[in-house]
């Protein structure tokens, strides 16, 4: 029966990759790059998902769905089975009914790095918001990390241009498929304030390959300027 191994301390702070700015901005580890974590560091340990009576992996709630996922090991040792919600952009439960195939396959992936840093420990440093090696969150004598960006005053847009990075990472996201969650971060990753992104997803109504294609097209400043708050647009325009 094979251990269970303490994966605490294996990411370190040059695999860690952001989205956003400011106090909008998040800190990860993309999940293909955990799961190698794991194969180069727990040989023979993988995450399944338990399936549902339907035949799916989608389990019912009161509102909503979730996925259970848990780590097993080639000699049959299996972990506990962790449950993963199917969420929105703000963490809120989405109506079984509004459940796309994007928000089943995304929430599997995220799940999968849930289950392990509860099982194994492995990135649960960026859960817990704890310092990780090299160098991040490191206190002055030990080398302080670059600052990050100001956060914006409230209600204020963020009124910062794209970088070409920027306008990379949204052909990217246009490229894999259009959702609400893939909007969202699409235009997160251009530096579209959080504000400005929920007017513009209610402007779209669903059409969120459109979105991705004027998310490609135009600036943040413009985005930010005309969706903020203070900013509303009176044109009517049509995404």
């Amino acid at each position: 029966m094979a251990e269970f191994p303490n994966l605490a301390g294996v990411v370190t702070k040059d695999l860690v990759e952001s989205i956003g700015t400011g106090k909008f901005s998040a800190a990860y580890v993309n999940w293909s790059r955990t799961l190698q974590l794991l194969r180069q560091h727990a040989p023979g340990w993988s995450v399944e998902t338990k399936e549902a009576p339907d035949g799916g992996i989608l389990f019912s709630a009161p509102v909503g769905g979730y996925l259970q996922l848990r780590v097993v090991h080639t000699d049959g040792t299996v972990g506990p089975w962790v449950p993963q919600a199917i969420m929105d952009h703000r963490n809120k439960d989405i109506p079984t009914e509004k459940i796309g195939a994007r928000d089943i396959t995304d929430t599997q992936r995220r799940g999968a790095c849930m289950c392990l840093a509860f099982t194994f420990g492995l990135a649960a440093e960026l859960w817990a918001k704890m310092k990780l090696e090299s160098g991040w969150g490191a206190s002055p004598e030990e080398g302080a990390a670059p600052k990050a960006p100001a956060a914006p005053v409230a209600g204020t847009p963020t009124t910062a241009a794209p970088a070409p990075a920027a306008v990379e990472a949204v052909k990217e996201f246009k490229g894999s498929g259009a959702s609400e969650a893939t909007f969202r971060e699409a235009a997160l990753a251009k530096g579209v304030h959080t504000v400005a992104i929920d007017a513009i997803c209610e402007l779209l109504d669903g059409n969120w390959q459109s979105g991705l294609k004027t998310l490609e097209g135009r600036s943040a400043e413009d985005l930010n300027k005309k969706y903020a708050p203070t900013e509303k647009s009176a044109d009517g325009e049509e995404w």
